[in-house]
Formats: structure tokens, C-alpha cells, sequence
């Protein structure tokens, strides 16, 4: 199909999980207990399947509709959330900063499956690094162990913990090849200042419009219930559409 394979298509999902369109058939939508509408308005582009969200809440699900417009599927959601066009990220990255600020990510989850625990340098903001270290791969990161209170090698086959506990935050030392040493802190370290820093949802409403208690309340169900963000395809049609489709993905990234 030339038009789904070249026309619409997501660079913030590809960018962020290295496959074209990593979803379950829409038939699992009726499993879901939050569907996030965004960026999409099926009750009107997706007929066919639109009833899988209707039988979906018939056993309990809420249905959240973000949009600009009051859209056709708007009048079946338990929630309207209305954002300006174009400004999806900082309503996103609000609702991430609230999951954070009020602990309710799912913390497993982040050390495990995510980058958010990889070590970056103060000094170049850039991962550290094997090459720098002690002269090996460049694709070889690293953690700061709290069992250990050491810097460890992140690995590079399984994904599973063992026995180690990544930091999250905190600043440590980490020494190079050349006998010098550098600062270093987790990635999730940094996103936590940026997102305190500029996107609470009192500064978000400024950008995007929507309420601050409505960022919360939806950013709050999306931490406790199983969410799916159904995402259609303008986003990544916007210049920079593949910050917005990336900043969504967080959100699923803290909230798993």
C-alpha cells in the first residue's frame, strides 16, 4: 500500500523503537482500561474499527479525545482535552512531568526497558561512552550501580537487571582513558530538571492552552490504568512531528 508505506509515516516511533509501526492489531483496543485519542479521530477516519472503542468502554475503559477541535468521536470520550495545533509537546511532556513529580512511574519499568538510566556526561551532554573509557565501543554505555556504588557497563544483550539497581539521579565521577576523571549523571536526571523546569502544567497551559488540572487528572489515570495511545498520522506530517510523536511515547515509557 504506497500510501500507508510512504505518505503516512511516524519518524518519532521509528526514531525511538527502530520499527515502522510497533502496535497490536486494533481489535486489542477492547483490552485497554485508558485510550488516549490523539492525533486521531476515529470515529470519523476509522469507522471500520471504531467499534472496538465503543465496546471497549462498555466494559469500563475511558476514552480520552485531545484535539483542537471539539471532533466527531469527542461526544463518545469521558474526556475532552483541547490543545492548540501544533503544540502537542508541551501537553505531553507536562502530563510526563507530573508522573514524575508525584512518583507514580513505573520505576521498574524505566530502569529496565528505557535509556532514561544511561550515564551522561556533564561536560559534552553526551552518553558516556566505552571509547571514552577505556578506548572501546562506541555503542557500549553505562550505568552507576547503587548496589555496587560503582559505574558499570549497561549491557548490550538482555535487558534484565540481575542483580543491579540503576541509578536514576545523583552526580558521579567517571574516569577516562586519558587518567582524568568527569562528571556524569543519568539521562532521567537530566529530563526530570528540563521537565520541572519548563513544563509544569502551569507553564504547558501557556503553550498548548489546556488546563492544568485536566494535564494532571489525565497524566494520573495514565500512571494507574493500562493506557493505549491511539495515534493517527498528522503528527508526524508537522515539522519537528517527530519531537511530538516522541514526547508521546514517553509517556508510555513512565507509565507502562
Amino acid at each position: 500500500d504506497v500510501q500507508a508505506e510512504i505518505n503516512d509515516f511516524s519518524p518519532g516511533i521509528y526514531i525511538t523503537f527502530g520499527k515502522f509501526d510497533p502496535a497490536a492489531s486494533c481489535d486489542d483496543w477492547f483490552h485497554t482500561d485508558l485510550m488516549l485519542c490523539w492525533q486521531i479521530n476515529p470515529a470519523y477516519t476509522s469507522i471500520p474499527w471504531y467499534h472496538f472503542i465503543a465496546e471497549g468502554r462498555y466494559r469500563g475503559a475511558e476514552v480520552v479525545v485531545i484535539a483542537p477541535d471539539f471532533n466527531p468521536t469527542a461526544p463518545h470520550a469521558d474526556y475532552y482535552v483541547p490543545v492548540r495545533i501544533g503544540t502537542d509537546v508541551a501537553l505531553a511532556n507536562a502530563m510526563c512531568q507530573v508522573i514524575i513529580e508525584e512518583g507514580i512511574a513505573d520505576w521498574k519499568f524505566v530502569r529496565e526497558q528505557t535509556d532514561l538510566p544511561l550515564l551522561v556526561r556533564v561536560d559534552n551532554q553526551r552518553f558516556l561512552r566505552a571509547s571514552d573509557v577505556d578506548g572501546g565501543r562506541d555503542d557500549q554505555f553505562y550505568w552507576y550501580d547503587e548496589k555496587t556504588e560503582k559505574v558499570v557497563e549497561a549491557p548490550r544483550g538482555t535487558l534484565a537487571l540481575g542483580k543491579r539497581k540503576p541509578a536514576l539521579e545523583g552526580v558521579f565521577k567517571a574516569k577516562l582513558k586519558d587518567g582524568t576523571t568527569v562528571k556524569v549523571t543519568p539521562a532521567f536526571a537530566m529530563l526530570k530538571a528540563m521537565l520541572n523546569r519548563d513544563y509544569t502544567p502551569e507553564k504547558a497551559e501557556k503553550i498548548c492552552g489546556s488546563n492544568p488540572e485536566v494535564i494532571r487528572t489525565i497524566a494520573r489515570k495514565a500512571a494507574k490504568k493500562r493506557t493505549r495511545m491511539l495515534m493517527g498520522w498528522n503528527s508526524g506530517k508537522y515539522y519537528h512531528g517527530d519531537l511530538m510523536e516522541r514526547s508521546m511515547m514517553l509517556v508510555l515509557a513512565l507509565t507502562v
